[in-house]
């Protein structure tokens, strides 16, 4: 917080003098942070508002052509489902739903994309942390089967930075899609947007302003397309190596100690619930990372939801008992389900107040 009073202080002093003499090499920085972070090959990695703008460029940019197939699970998250939704009816695709299983194990999503990509698709959007349930998909092997097949896969990683240990060059997917502010604890209004170089020539931002040519720049031309697109507020993305290097000094062994205990703590946590519940976990441990879902053993609750609508038991646990973790759902699917995430400030006592409060709540 601190860190970032003191850019926008420096910002506000002289905007001008900030923007043109301070900001270059700040972004340079971050840029060169989260491509050694992620693995990512060095040009490859901008910096864009949200995971949810990040795949909304890359759909724009996808050079598909009428009548391709783009494979989407069913447990896709809302935002970037319905922007491939009006890509598709834009410029004439065919989306095919990849029905993942609930309970489910990594061989069987396996088999699912592979069901989906036999009759034939060109491109596929996968997450790589189910937003609904916190399951984490084996994504190497996804992405690697379906390239085997001929199928370019963009990821929705919205919470994969800080909770997963990333290795994009590696990985081999067309685009990776990245929030910042989720486990990385950046302010919000961060995210990261990685786009294979083989890829980067005609990659434009969803707004243009600068062009290869008008600076002389150490970063590529793909990067400097996204460098100065407007005015918004820099200091979110600026932020971001600051919180790097903040949290990954809070343990001795760093990011993969964090890593590792957030995970350890999920699962804890996750088996606290399933004894609370008297239900199996529905996923095994492998596609777990910093969070888990436990299916609670009540429906969906009836009638029309507004846009400020909440599950009566999320806004039950919060007023009664002042807790406050999401109720969600699986899209189709009649049952609901407790999320819960683990983060260094969290602790096991929390995750118990949880459980014991869950069970005076539904045996009422």
């Amino acid at each position: 917080m601190d860190f970032r009073k003191d850019l926008l202080a420096r910002i506000e002093r002289n905007p001008m003098d900030f923007l043109l003499q301070e900001y270059q090499p700040l972004l340079e920085d971050v840029l060169r942070r989260l491509e050694s972070f992620t693995g990512a090959q060095t040009g490859s990695i901008v910096v864009v508002e949200n995971a949810t703008t990040a795949v909304n460029t890359v759909l724009a940019n996808l050079p598909a052509k009428t009548g391709d197939t783009v494979l989407v699970a069913d447990q896709e998250y809302f935002s970037s489902a319905n922007a491939l939704e009006v890509l598709s009816r834009r410029k004439g695709l065919k989306v095919r739903r990849v029905a993942l299983p609930w309970p489910a194990s990594e061989q069987a999503v396996i088999e699912a994309f592979a069901e989906a990509a036999e009759a034939g698709a060109r491109y596929a959007l996968v997450d790589h942390v189910v937003s609904s349930t916190g399951m984490v998909l084996p994504l190497k092997r996804i992405v690697s089967l379906l390239g085997s097949m001929g199928v370019e896969t963009v990821v929705d990683g919205a919470h994969g930075p800080g909770q997963l240990p990333l290795e994009l060059q590696e990985l081999g997917c067309l685009a990776y899609a990245g929030n910042c502010h989720k486990w990385l604890c950046s302010p919000r209004s961060a995210a990261l947007l990685y786009v294979r170089p083989d890829l980067q020539g005609d990659f434009l931002p969803l707004q243009v302003s600068h062009v290869p040519g008008d600076f002389q720049t150490v970063l590529s031309d793909f990067q400097l397309r996204f460098r100065w697109n407007g005015t918004p507020d820099p200091t979110p993305a600026l932020s971001i190596p600051f919180t790097i290097d903040h949290l990954g000094s809070m343990l001795d062994g760093g990011w993969e100690e964090i890593r590792r205990r957030n995970r350890a703590l999920a699962l804890e946590a996750r088996d606290m619930l399933c004894e609370a519940l008297r239900v199996p976990p529905p996923c095994p441990d492998s596609m777990v990372g910093s969070m888990a879902s436990v299916e609670l053993p009540s429906p969906l609750p009836p009638g029309p939801r507004d846009i400020q609508w909440m599950d009566p038991l999320q806004a039950l646990l919060r007023r009664e008992f002042g807790i406050v973790v999401p109720v969600t759902e699986i899209q189709g699917r009649s049952r609901r389900l407790i999320r819960v995430s683990a983060q260094l400030y969290n602790s096991p006592e929390q995750y118990r107040y949880l459980a014991a409060s869950l069970q005076e709540v539904l045996g009422r």
